[in-house]
Protein backbone atom coordinates (compact mmCIF):
# COMPACT_ATOMS: atom_id res chain seq x y z
CA UNK A 1 0.00 0.00 0.00
CA UNK A 2 1.20 3.70 -0.89
CA UNK A 3 3.04 5.65 2.29
CA UNK A 4 1.54 8.29 4.40
CA UNK A 5 4.27 10.24 4.21
CA UNK A 6 4.06 12.63 1.00
CA UNK A 7 7.44 13.93 -0.07
CA UNK A 8 9.15 13.82 -3.13
CA UNK A 9 12.53 13.98 -3.07
CA UNK A 10 14.68 15.62 -5.65
CA UNK A 11 18.44 14.70 -6.06
CA UNK A 12 20.06 16.93 -8.82
CA UNK A 13 22.99 16.40 -10.59
CA UNK A 14 23.39 19.54 -12.27
CA UNK A 15 23.19 23.07 -11.09
CA UNK A 16 21.20 23.86 -14.54
CA UNK A 17 18.71 20.95 -14.01
CA UNK A 18 15.05 21.21 -14.44
CA UNK A 19 13.14 23.87 -12.37
CA UNK A 20 9.63 22.29 -10.59
CA UNK A 21 6.79 23.99 -9.01
CA UNK A 22 4.18 23.07 -7.40
CA UNK A 23 0.96 23.08 -9.50
CA UNK A 24 -2.26 25.24 -8.44
CA UNK A 25 -5.53 25.15 -9.63
CA UNK A 26 -6.03 28.59 -11.51
CA UNK A 27 -3.17 27.42 -13.56
CA UNK A 28 -0.68 30.56 -12.77
CA UNK A 29 -4.00 32.55 -13.27
CA UNK A 30 -5.31 30.86 -16.96
CA UNK A 31 -7.83 28.97 -16.26
CA UNK A 32 -11.57 29.41 -16.21
CA UNK A 33 -12.91 31.24 -13.07
CA UNK A 34 -15.70 29.42 -13.04
CA UNK A 35 -14.24 26.06 -13.35
CA UNK A 36 -11.81 26.87 -10.67
CA UNK A 37 -14.40 28.14 -8.21
CA UNK A 38 -16.83 25.28 -8.70
CA UNK A 39 -15.29 22.52 -10.24
CA UNK A 40 -13.52 19.95 -7.97
CA UNK A 41 -12.33 17.67 -10.84
CA UNK A 42 -10.95 20.28 -12.58
CA UNK A 43 -9.15 21.67 -9.86
CA UNK A 44 -8.06 18.25 -8.85
CA UNK A 45 -6.28 17.73 -12.00
CA UNK A 46 -4.81 21.36 -11.91
CA UNK A 47 -2.82 20.86 -8.77
CA UNK A 48 -1.79 17.42 -8.79
CA UNK A 49 1.86 17.18 -8.43
CA UNK A 50 4.84 19.75 -9.96
CA UNK A 51 4.78 21.89 -13.17
CA UNK A 52 8.44 21.03 -14.74
CA UNK A 53 10.34 23.93 -16.56
CA UNK A 54 12.96 23.12 -19.46
CA UNK A 55 16.42 22.79 -17.98
CA UNK A 56 17.77 24.70 -20.81
CA UNK A 57 16.72 27.51 -23.44
CA UNK A 58 16.28 25.67 -26.68
CA UNK A 59 14.33 26.47 -30.55
CA UNK A 60 13.25 23.20 -32.08
CA UNK A 61 11.92 22.88 -35.44
CA UNK A 62 10.98 19.45 -36.59
CA UNK A 63 11.42 18.90 -40.48
CA UNK A 64 9.89 15.57 -40.06
CA UNK A 65 10.84 11.92 -39.61
CA UNK A 66 14.38 12.15 -37.42
CA UNK A 67 15.34 15.53 -38.78
CA UNK A 68 15.41 18.89 -36.83
CA UNK A 69 17.32 21.74 -36.65
CA UNK A 70 17.79 23.34 -33.13
CA UNK A 71 19.31 26.06 -31.27
CA UNK A 72 20.53 25.30 -27.93
CA UNK A 73 21.04 29.05 -26.05
CA UNK A 74 21.65 27.95 -22.39
CA UNK A 75 23.87 24.57 -23.01
CA UNK A 76 24.45 22.85 -20.65
CA UNK A 77 27.96 22.74 -18.58
CA UNK A 78 29.98 20.49 -17.79
CA UNK A 79 29.35 20.20 -14.34
CA UNK A 80 27.96 17.16 -13.74
CA UNK A 81 31.13 15.41 -14.80
CA UNK A 82 32.99 17.25 -11.97
CA UNK A 83 30.95 16.05 -9.81
CA UNK A 84 30.58 12.73 -10.72
CA UNK A 85 34.41 12.39 -10.40
CA UNK A 86 34.34 14.42 -7.15
CA UNK A 87 31.99 11.80 -5.40
CA UNK A 88 33.07 8.94 -7.18
CA UNK A 89 35.40 6.48 -5.25
CA UNK A 90 38.31 4.83 -6.95
CA UNK A 91 36.53 1.81 -7.93
CA UNK A 92 33.78 3.89 -9.46
CA UNK A 93 35.90 6.08 -11.57
CA UNK A 94 37.51 2.81 -12.89
CA UNK A 95 34.18 2.29 -14.65
CA UNK A 96 32.20 5.74 -15.13
CA UNK A 97 33.38 6.97 -18.36
CA UNK A 98 31.69 4.20 -20.20
CA UNK A 99 28.36 5.31 -19.30
CA UNK A 100 29.09 9.02 -18.73
CA UNK A 101 31.08 10.01 -21.51
CA UNK A 102 34.08 12.68 -21.01
CA UNK A 103 31.83 15.60 -20.83
CA UNK A 104 29.23 14.47 -18.50
CA UNK A 105 26.07 12.45 -19.40
CA UNK A 106 24.77 12.85 -22.79
CA UNK A 107 22.20 16.24 -22.71
CA UNK A 108 20.30 15.69 -25.67
CA UNK A 109 19.09 13.01 -28.97
CA UNK A 110 17.33 14.11 -32.03
CA UNK A 111 15.75 11.69 -33.71
CA UNK A 112 17.13 8.93 -32.04
CA UNK A 113 14.23 7.12 -29.79
CA UNK A 114 11.65 7.46 -32.97
CA UNK A 115 10.78 9.65 -36.03
CA UNK A 116 9.38 12.96 -34.54
CA UNK A 117 10.92 12.51 -31.26
CA UNK A 118 13.49 15.18 -28.90
CA UNK A 119 14.98 13.24 -25.79
CA UNK A 120 16.12 16.21 -23.46
CA UNK A 121 18.06 15.22 -19.89
CA UNK A 122 16.27 17.08 -17.16
CA UNK A 123 19.46 16.24 -14.41
CA UNK A 124 17.46 15.43 -12.17
CA UNK A 125 16.72 11.93 -10.22
CA UNK A 126 13.38 11.26 -8.40
CA UNK A 127 12.37 9.47 -4.88
CA UNK A 128 9.02 9.01 -3.75
CA UNK A 129 8.09 6.87 -1.00
CA UNK A 130 6.83 3.58 -0.62
CA UNK A 131 4.59 2.28 -2.94
CA UNK A 132 4.17 5.81 -4.78
CA UNK A 133 5.17 5.97 -8.30
CA UNK A 134 5.22 9.27 -10.74
CA UNK A 135 3.02 9.98 -14.14
CA UNK A 136 5.07 12.43 -16.26
CA UNK A 137 3.03 14.15 -18.97
CA UNK A 138 2.03 17.37 -20.56
CA UNK A 139 1.29 20.30 -17.91
CA UNK A 140 -2.60 19.36 -17.30
CA UNK A 141 -5.49 21.70 -19.12
CA UNK A 142 -3.08 23.47 -20.67
CA UNK A 143 -3.74 24.75 -24.92
CA UNK A 144 -1.65 22.42 -27.21
CA UNK A 145 1.41 23.07 -28.66
CA UNK A 146 3.32 22.15 -31.39
CA UNK A 147 5.09 19.17 -29.44
CA UNK A 148 3.55 16.75 -26.43
CA UNK A 149 5.41 14.83 -23.47
CA UNK A 150 5.50 11.19 -23.93
CA UNK A 151 3.86 9.76 -20.96
CA UNK A 152 5.73 7.06 -18.58
CA UNK A 153 5.21 6.53 -15.34
CA UNK A 154 8.32 6.40 -13.24
CA UNK A 155 8.64 3.67 -10.17
CA UNK A 156 10.60 6.10 -8.40
CA UNK A 157 10.13 4.55 -4.77
CA UNK A 158 12.75 1.92 -6.00
CA UNK A 159 14.47 3.21 -9.50
CA UNK A 160 16.40 6.50 -8.34
CA UNK A 161 18.01 7.12 -11.90
CA UNK A 162 17.88 10.25 -13.79
CA UNK A 163 15.05 11.50 -15.95
CA UNK A 164 14.40 12.25 -19.96
CA UNK A 165 12.00 14.45 -21.62
CA UNK A 166 10.78 12.69 -23.95
CA UNK A 167 8.95 15.48 -26.67
CA UNK A 168 7.00 14.04 -29.53
CA UNK A 169 6.61 16.82 -32.10
CA UNK A 170 3.58 16.90 -34.19
CA UNK A 171 3.23 19.73 -36.60
CA UNK A 172 6.67 19.95 -38.86
CA UNK A 173 8.44 22.84 -40.23
CA UNK A 174 6.68 24.94 -36.70
CA UNK A 175 9.24 26.53 -34.43
CA UNK A 176 8.91 25.31 -30.78
CA UNK A 177 10.47 28.00 -28.12
CA UNK A 178 11.30 26.11 -25.01
CA UNK A 179 12.34 28.57 -21.98
CA UNK A 180 13.74 27.61 -18.66
CA UNK A 181 11.65 30.87 -16.66
CA UNK A 182 8.49 31.79 -19.27
CA UNK A 183 5.38 30.25 -18.88
CA UNK A 184 3.82 27.72 -19.47
CA UNK A 185 5.69 24.78 -18.48
CA UNK A 186 6.89 21.62 -20.13
CA UNK A 187 5.75 18.94 -18.07
CA UNK A 188 3.45 17.71 -15.26
CA UNK A 189 4.70 15.37 -12.60
CA UNK A 190 1.59 13.60 -11.06
CA UNK A 191 2.00 11.18 -7.73
CA UNK A 192 0.20 8.33 -8.20
CA UNK A 193 0.35 4.69 -6.70
CA UNK A 194 2.85 2.73 -8.30
CA UNK A 195 -0.55 -0.08 -8.14
CA UNK A 196 -2.11 2.05 -10.60
CA UNK A 197 -0.71 0.00 -13.04
CA UNK A 198 -1.26 -3.68 -11.81
CA UNK A 199 -2.74 -6.06 -14.11
CA UNK A 200 -4.59 -6.78 -11.15
CA UNK A 201 -7.17 -4.07 -11.51
CA UNK A 202 -10.36 -5.78 -12.95
CA UNK A 203 -13.29 -4.07 -14.27
CA UNK A 204 -17.02 -4.68 -13.19
CA UNK A 205 -20.19 -2.99 -15.69
CA UNK A 206 -23.82 -3.13 -15.57
CA UNK A 207 -26.45 -1.52 -16.20
CA UNK A 208 -27.60 0.76 -13.10
CA UNK A 209 -30.25 -0.86 -10.73
CA UNK A 210 -31.21 -1.43 -7.13
CA UNK A 211 -31.14 -5.08 -7.71
CA UNK A 212 -27.81 -5.48 -4.09
CA UNK A 213 -26.99 -3.40 -1.76
CA UNK A 214 -24.41 -1.79 -3.64
CA UNK A 215 -26.33 -0.94 -7.05
CA UNK A 216 -28.93 0.87 -4.56
CA UNK A 217 -26.11 3.17 -2.89
CA UNK A 218 -24.77 4.00 -6.10
CA UNK A 219 -28.26 4.88 -7.79
CA UNK A 220 -29.32 6.57 -4.64
CA UNK A 221 -26.23 8.27 -4.55
CA UNK A 222 -26.67 9.70 -8.19
CA UNK A 223 -30.58 10.99 -7.71
CA UNK A 224 -29.95 12.58 -4.31
CA UNK A 225 -26.94 14.73 -5.52
CA UNK A 226 -28.69 15.89 -8.91
CA UNK A 227 -31.60 16.77 -6.81
CA UNK A 228 -29.33 19.24 -5.11
CA UNK A 229 -27.63 19.99 -7.88
CA UNK A 230 -30.53 20.73 -10.04
CA UNK A 231 -33.73 20.80 -8.11
CA UNK A 232 -32.77 22.55 -4.71
CA UNK A 233 -32.48 26.16 -4.08
CA UNK A 234 -29.74 27.03 -7.09
CA UNK A 235 -29.24 30.08 -8.29
CA UNK A 236 -27.43 29.98 -11.43
CA UNK A 237 -29.79 29.31 -14.26
CA UNK A 238 -29.30 26.40 -17.13
CA UNK A 239 -29.21 27.80 -20.75
CA UNK A 240 -32.26 26.94 -22.63
CA UNK A 241 -33.88 24.77 -20.21
CA UNK A 242 -37.51 24.75 -20.06
CA UNK A 243 -38.55 25.33 -18.15
CA UNK A 244 -36.43 27.50 -16.74
CA UNK A 245 -33.75 25.82 -14.24
CA UNK A 246 -31.45 26.52 -11.87
CA UNK A 247 -28.32 24.64 -10.62
CA UNK A 248 -26.21 24.92 -7.31
CA UNK A 249 -22.50 24.85 -8.34
CA UNK A 250 -21.55 24.27 -4.57
CA UNK A 251 -23.07 20.83 -4.55
CA UNK A 252 -19.30 18.87 -5.58
CA UNK A 253 -17.71 21.10 -2.35
CA UNK A 254 -20.80 21.23 -0.16
CA UNK A 255 -20.98 17.17 -0.47
CA UNK A 256 -17.37 16.58 -0.68
CA UNK A 257 -16.83 18.14 2.90
CA UNK A 258 -19.96 16.57 4.02
CA UNK A 259 -18.64 13.01 2.95
CA UNK A 260 -15.32 13.26 3.86
CA UNK A 261 -14.48 15.60 6.32
CA UNK A 262 -13.16 19.28 7.36
CA UNK A 263 -10.15 17.19 8.00
CA UNK A 264 -9.39 15.81 4.85
CA UNK A 265 -9.98 19.37 3.26
CA UNK A 266 -7.89 20.99 5.39
CA UNK A 267 -4.75 18.84 3.50
CA UNK A 268 -5.63 19.92 -0.05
Amino acid sequence: MPSDDFELKVWRLHPQSAKLVRAEKTLHGTAHRGGVRYCGPLTNANAAGWWMFPPVDVDIEWRGGRDFEHEIRTPYDDSDWHLLRFLADEEDRAHVDRWSGPGGRTKFTWGLLEEGVVQIWTGCIFETPPGWALQIRSPVNFPPRACHVMEAVLETDWLQYDIWLNLVFDRPGEVVRLRRDQWPPIAQLVPVPRETCSPRWRMEEETINRNSEDADRAFQFWVQYNHKKFAGSGTEPIPHSDPPATKDPTTYFRERRRILGASDESRR
